[in-house]
């Protein structure tokens, strides 16, 4: 299926391509223009790029398997830097190169007017909810409810969540999850605060009882079983979205792996990850 959705892309850039020749007045200009196309159906990436991706971390999980596909197929290298919203923010703020940028949507709309990428490129790719996760083997907790969710985080020794003056998931835990449950307090006594990574690596170890943070992170983990979503009336649905870096040295290849990664083929990669591109509900 991705090699199918990966010829599809380039067949319709080929199409484009000779419906442009088609409309050449010149015969020789024509010919040649053929010539070229001909070699492009044959050989579509001979020339091999090297793209750099700025991304969240909530998306590894599907671009680790969805890119070294990528790279197959076309010839094309792809390295990530992943970080936390607040670090890529950083990243870009310093005017650090990238040529494709992968945030919530939120920092992609502050990354559009600060010209960190270029406008009219930003596309909507998946999104995910926030979801709770335990030790494998350990006994799962009701949370079901939001007072069911307050009693198990009572009950917690210790409580991982990603730092909230970094993360998406974090803040959101930190400034409504915790407040509305009026246990603020009693939880930051007791936070694992994730910089990098995911929360559900110090459940892992065995430093933290209950993770806190976006699904796709917590399925990533191995030795943790993830219990469940927030309650609705506690839950943050957060959209990640791709675009082309303002300073993108490779804005083509760029634009074919944006295609390539909101493909039919690649939505099904997302879903089996924890992530979801249909409507936002």
């Amino acid at each position: 299926m991705i090699e199918a959705a990966l010829f599809t892309l380039h067949l319709d850039r080929c199409t484009t391509l000779a419906r442009r020749l088609l409309t050449q007045k010149s015969r020789p200009r024509l010919t040649s223009g053929l010539v070229a196309a001909s070699l492009f159906l044959v050989a579509p990436w001979a020339a091999a790029a090297e793209l750099k991706v700025f991304s969240a971390g909530a998306v590894r999980a599907p671009l680790g398997e969805l890119v070294p596909q990528y790279e197959r197929a076309t010839s094309h290298s792809v390295t990530i830097t992943y970080g936390t919203a607040g670090a890529l923010r950083a990243l870009l703020e310093k005017g650090e190169r990238a040529d494709l940028v992968i945030l919530p949507a939120e920092g992609m709309a502050e990354a559009e007017v600060r010209g960190w990428v270029q406008p009219g490129t930003p596309r909507d790719l998946a999104h995910v909810g926030i979801g709770v996760a335990v030790r494998k083997g350990a006994p799962l907790p009701d949370i079901a409810t939001p007072q069911a969710l307050k009693r198990a985080l009572l009950d917690a020794k210790a409580v991982a969540y990603a730092d909230p003056t970094r993360a998406t998931s974090g803040r959101h835990v930190d400034a409504v999850v915790l407040p509305s449950l009026r246990i603020a307090d009693e939880v930051r006594a007791k936070a694992k605060l994730q910089t990098e990574g995911s929360a559900g690596e110090f459940v892992s170890r065995g430093e933290a009882d209950i993770a806190i943070q976006q699904i796709s992170e917590l399925l990533a983990v191995e030795g943790v079983t993830v219990v469940g979503p927030l309650p609705a009336s506690l839950q943050k649905i957060t959209i990640y979205s791709v675009a082309i870096a303002t300073g993108a040295s490779e804005p083509v290849p760029a634009r074919e792996l944006i295609e390539f990664l909101s493909s039919p083929a690649s939505a099904a990669v997302f879903k089996a990850k924890g992530m979801d591109t249909g409507p936002v509900h």
